[in-house]
């Protein structure tokens, strides 16, 4: 058996959701997240080499947050205003300019464009 050298990585997130339709219309729509599989059971959308599953269930959001790259963060948060999502202007930290926000079952959403991001695009 040979053994692999992997460090270790998130492999999956799953969220349960209460309507499967519309949180994968936010994530794949608004967020334009690539849709990896879609059922009945659950969505899968792509988060670079990770996914998240979400799943038909019972949300569990009091602890939950999400911190998610875009590539150009003012152009999401002009998407998410046209699709009446509730979001504060993007802030700059130094680190990343960012917004937040929740999903349809209110889980907290980080969604930033890192600082070295920014400075290329600039």
């Amino acid at each position: 058996m040979t053994q692999r050298n992997t460090e270790p990585a998130l492999h999956f997130v799953w969220l349960e959701v209460d309507d499967l339709t519309r949180s994968r219309d936010f994530y794949v729509e608004v967020l334009q997240l690539p849709l990896r599989e879609s059922g009945d059971e659950f969505v899968a959308v792509g988060l670079g080499k990770t996914t998240l599953y979400l799943a038909p269930g019972r949300p569990q959001f009091a602890s939950m947050y999400l911190a998610i790259a875009a590539p150009d963060i003012d152009q999401l948060y002009q998407r998410l205003l046209e699709h009446g999502v509730d979001v504060a202007p993007p802030q700059d930290e130094g680190w990343a300019r960012y917004i937040e926000t929740t999903d349809p079952d209110g889980y907290r959403l980080l969604l930033l464009t890192p600082a070295e991001d920014v400075e290329r695009s600039a």
